[in-house]
């Protein structure tokens, strides 16, 4: 929001001579001719004409102060234009000013975990020909120095998790222009650490218990569909807002309960289980800040049941 500007122009000539006029008995009461013939009278309208065109000029911004100011923010000089028109003049200032303001806006000097982040995914991706090398998602974690494998607290260290928008390419050093592009934005004292989200594995066992006329064979595919999409670290479509599972979010089992149970054609879900790498039920898994889900689709069980009279039989 702008600051609004003052109106210094706020004294008309008549209120200017009705005023000095009204002091006049105070400051001198011999003085009783108020006439404007009166030689008194005849310099307090003089004075007061003077005051409105003063007046009038104080509350103008000239466009030599505005180019002093812009010459200010560009940090170095900028003059107007000479033989040219007054139209072509005020033209060329405020294509000047919106340049200029336009250019203050664009970060450059990385300092926040925000500033980070918008510089790799809207600077660098932008600087970039080829999909290859940009980021598709990004999480800044301050005062961590994850190339150590440590999660302990590291002062002046900021680690940079990046997921790239390809994924096959495995080469050595493949952030090094990366980190030569953030190096010549950041602090001085800073230590910049770039590495890939680490992955936890999980499985998933269920019972589907279908809806009558439910298609067994198609629901199935769909349960491994949906559940693979929910866990997806990019393109998770309608999860997430389609920009993948978040970074540190945990698991609990009432959200697959009813990401299964909402599924086209599954009346209700049983013994659902969460199995961690090492096959271990979980009621919920927890991630750390710079970790993302593998979902194991191969190692998941899903079970397809039907009722037939008062017995469950497995498809």
């Amino acid at each position: 929001m702008t600051l609004p500007l003052p109106n210094l122009d706020d004294r008309s000539y008549a209120a200017l001579v009705e005023e000095a006029i009204s002091q006049i008995p105070l400051e001198y009461p011999e003085w009783t001719d108020h006439n404007p013939s009166d030689t008194g009278i005849i310099l307090i309208e003089l004075l007061a004409w003077l005051t409105e065109m003063v007046l009038y000029r104080v509350n103008q911004i000239p466009d030599e102060n505005y180019a002093s100011f812009l010459s200010l923010l560009k940090g170095e000089q900028w003059n107007l234009p000479i033989n040219v028109s007054p139209q072509e003049r005020q033209k060329a200032l405020q294509l000047e000013i919106q340049k200029t303001l336009l250019e203050l806006r664009n970060v450059y000097r990385a300092i926040t975990p925000n500033d980070f982040e918008k510089l790799i995914l809207i600077d660098w991706n932008q600087s970039q020909e080829t999909e290859n090398s940009k980021i598709a998602r990004v999480k800044c974690l301050p005062h961590l120095n994850l190339e150590s494998n440590s999660e302990t607290f590291a002062k002046g260290h900021i680690s940079l998790v990046v997921l790239p928008e390809n994924q096959q390419i495995n080469q050595v050093n493949k952030y090094a222009a990366l980190l030569n592009f953030l190096n010549e934005r950041k602090l001085l004292t800073t230590r910049l650490h770039i590495t890939e989200p680490e992955y936890v594995s999980l499985t998933i066992e269920a019972e589907l218990v279908l809806q009558d006329g439910s298609q067994a064979e198609d629901v199935k595919k769909q349960v491994e569909k949906e559940v693979k999409m929910f866990f997806e670290p990019l393109q998770s479509e309608k999860y997430w807002q389609g920009q993948g599972w978040p970074f540190g979010r945990g698991v609990h089992l009432s959200e697959l309960y009813k990401l299964l149970d909402d599924l086209e054609g599954v009346d209700y879900v049983e013994n659902l289980q969460i199995k961690d790498k090492d096959n271990n039920s979980k009621s919920e898994i927890e991630l750390a800040d710079n970790q993302l889900f593998k979902i194991n689709i191969d190692d998941s069980k899903f079970t397809i049941l039907v009722e037939v009279g008062n017995e469950r039989k497995t498809i």
